[in-house]
């Protein structure tokens, strides 16, 4: 395994909620200049989750997630032509059926869990370490937010989760409240009841929350070395979430400044 002395000695400190010091963009350069070639190809594959959501994104017709491998819709049109990434990795079979079995955007988009939740599978069989922790962590607490938004918005369990496996524990514990009044999530997810509690009926506010709750769990799953890849590919999770933080929170800034205008005039 090979160790990062250097390269993680100028990882700044994140915090969420202020400025990075060292944007998206500046850590890629760095990784692209310090890792071994093999380690750039665990980024790129670790960066994949981004691209199949931009996959929704280009489907919808929203912009895409720039920190992902796949940044434009040209790029993205070309991969889809190709039936294989930019970098010339053909896409996995669990994503080739899927296209042979759904062909319009709108069906793609309306059955995109089931294609998420192939995803997950995959890579959490696949992958070893702080990334099959961290697939899994990011599944199980899309299963939880899931049942809390079902219950809030009064949907069947039973068809928000169609596509996932109900002999799972998680899955079997949200699917075993389905007639309850209201959801409480598995113990190791106890922290989000309140937060769906207190921000649930304010997206923007939740979101945020969520990436507090989320970046505080990730610290938890870095096993501790301190210059091997994990804490590296840690440390980008992390970033996104920032990163992500700040953008709510300039959309949020946007929406004032709007209604202020639309107030005066």
């Amino acid at each position: 395994m090979t160790e990062y002395y250097f390269l993680a000695s100028l990882l700044p400190p994140l915090e969420i909620g202020h400025v990075p010091a060292l944007g998206f963009p500046e850590l890629r350069v760095l990784l692209e200049q310090n890792l071994s070639q093999g380690d750039k190809e665990k980024v790129v594959q670790f960066l994949r989750i981004l691209d199949l959501q931009n996959l929704r994104a280009y489907w919808a017709g929203e912009p895409l997630d720039p920190r992902a491998n796949v940044t434009t819709p040209e790029e993205m049109e070309q991969a889809l032509l190709d039936v294989q990434w930019p970098v010339g990795e053909e896409f996995p079979d669990y994503l080739r059926d899927y296209f042979e079995k759904y062909h319009t955007n709108e069906d793609r988009l309306a059955h995109f869990p089931l294609l998420m939740g192939q995803f997950f599978a995959y890579h959490i069989e696949h992958d070893k370490r702080f990334v099959q922790d961290y697939y899994r962590f990011q599944r199980e607490m899309r299963l939880v937010e899931t049942g809390f938004r079902a219950k809030k918005l009064g949907k069947d369990l039973s068809y928000e989760l169609q596509y996932e496996d109900p002999k799972d524990p998680i899955v079997a514990q949200i699917l075993a409240q389905r007639d309850a009044r209201t959801y409480e999530p598995p113990f190791e997810y106890k922290e989000l009841k309140p937060i769906f509690e207190e921000f649930g009926d304010s997206p923007q506010d939740l979101h945020k929350a969520l990436y507090e709750y989320q970046f505080a769990q990730i610290i938890e799953l870095w096993g501790g070395e301190l210059f091997a890849l994990d804490r590296i590919l840690n440390y980008m999770a992390r970033l996104i979430l920032v990163e992500r933080w700040l953008e709510l929170d300039v959309q949020k800034g946007i929406q004032v400044i709007d209604k202020i205008e639309k107030d005066v005039a």
